[in-house]
């Protein structure tokens, strides 16, 4: 396999490009981890059913089964850095909008309207230029920008409860949305450039990769991801996403609940650090399989031990720590089996379907809960989704011999070129 050895150098030339995919990452992930603190509010203001209020995210999972792999093929054509000044801009514009929102249909408009700007912040767009940075040190590189869902999942729903205590559930959201833009926005102006931005050239798409693009889609590999991040998005997402719902439902207060909720984010940085650290040394889908398995002990203790605070927080921080190496595992296995020419449309694909997923699952356990007034059935259904999960990654056959044209970062650009290597 490719990497393996610590490579300073290769930190040393473009640990720039970090920052701000971190905070690019931490952006797309706000709108999630803000609403299961506003179901309350909602609910109470509205009388709306669960269902109904979480309904929004299924929205921009139906935007994104088809624009997610057009923002990828964006990226592959513009670069990413274009892509993502302007979808920071459109996310934080139309996060403000939800602020509006005065019945349930309105509501959802406006969800559709985020999910647009939502396509222009996937975390496709912040990896695509790591990935075309590093090679030796890709697995911790993903890791460290990464590891901005899980600063989300700890910082938004303690930062949005706050706010909606003190501000209503309307200001909040305009203040959620302006926080984000002043953070995240000029650290993309000041240094978010993909391997190809930094040479000055236009990204192009290349002769040959639409048959490339055709193998891949047909690939084994390809079905095999899909099935694999699909069942284990809809595992976690439903617990992730509902997170606070979920525990007000074990007997948790809900400032306490959005505490214990926050431990998420905590898991889900250290998950991903040590997922990054694995990735560059072991194969990725036996880690991706391992992590895989971490929301059916959470949902075991959960059941077991209902009301224990103790138990909800380990339960959490096991539950962060699988969707932090998780993701970074299903990002470098697609560069490994896609190469990084056509990166952006295949992780952006996987990706679409795995909103989609995302979107489902919360709209799905809240249905559940909306008829039986208990989220007891959702939890038992970790058991056989993780082990489902678990197998469709240990399918996946070893890496293939990518072509250098396949595998073009800085170094591998300046060997098949004679170019001089970027700093």
């Amino acid at each position: 396999m490719a990497g393996g050895a610590w490579a300073p150098e290769e930190w040393r030339d473009n640990w720039r490009v970090l920052p701000p995919s971190l905070a690019g990452v931490m952006l797309c992930a706000v709108h999630g981890y803000s609403l299961g603190v506003m179901v309350g509010p909602l609910e109470r203001e509205f009388g709306w059913s669960r269902a109904g209020i979480t309904a929004g995210p299924f929205i921009i999972a139906l935007i994104a089964i088809w624009a997610a792999p057009l923002t990828g093929f964006a990226v592959d054509r513009f670069g990413p850095r274009r892509i993502g000044l302007l979808g920071v801009a459109l996310f934080c514009s139309t996060l403000a909008l939800l602020s509006t929102a005065t019945s349930e249909l309105t509501w959802w408009l406006l969800w559709a309207l985020l999910g647009f700007g939502n396509m222009l912040v996937l975390p496709t767009i912040w990896t695509a230029a790591i990935t075309s940075r590093f090679e030796h040190n890709r697995g911790m590189a993903l890791a460290c920008a990464l590891c901005g869902t899980g600063i989300t999942a700890a910082v938004i729903p303690m930062l949005t409860d706050a706010l909606v205590t003190y501000q209503g559930w309307r200001h909040a959201y305009v203040s959620l949305a302006a926080i984000c833009f002043v953070v995240v926005f000029p650290l993309v102006l000041m240094s978010f450039r993909g391997a190809r931005e930094l040479r000055g050239a236009a990204p192009v798409v290349q002769r040959g990769s639409r048959a490339e693009l055709r193998a891949a889609f047909t690939s084994r590999a390809f079905v095999l991801m899909i099935a694999a991040l699909v069942t284990y998005s809809v595992a976690l997402c439903t617990l992730t996403t509902n997170a606070v719902p979920v525990l007000i439902g074990r007997g948790f207060g809900h400032t306490e609940a959005a505490q214990i909720a926050a431990l998420i984010g905590i898991g889900s940085v250290t998950g991903r650090l040590g997922g990054g650290f694995l990735l560059d040394r072991f194969d990725a889908k036996k880690v991706a399989a391992l992590g895989v398995i971490a929301p059916i002990a959470a949902a075991l203790l959960l059941l077991a031990v209902p009301g224990s605070g103790a138990a909800a927080r380990i339960a959490f921080l096991m539950i962060g720590l699988a969707a932090g190496s998780e993701y970074d595992a299903s990002a470098y296995l697609a560069s490994r089996h896609f190469g990084v020419r056509n990166f952006g449309t295949m992780f952006g694909a996987i990706g679409g379907v795995a909103l989609l997923a995302n979107g489902l699952a919360p709209l799905v356990a809240n249905h559940i809960y909306d008829l039986t007034k208990s989220y007891d059935s959702v939890l038992w259904a970790q058991l056989p989704l993780g082990v489902l999960a678990a197998v469709f990654f240990l399918m996946l056959g070893p890496y293939p011999d990518l072509a250098p044209e396949e595998v073009e970062t800085d170094e591998a650009y300046a060997l098949a070129h004679g170019a001089p290597i970027a700093g």
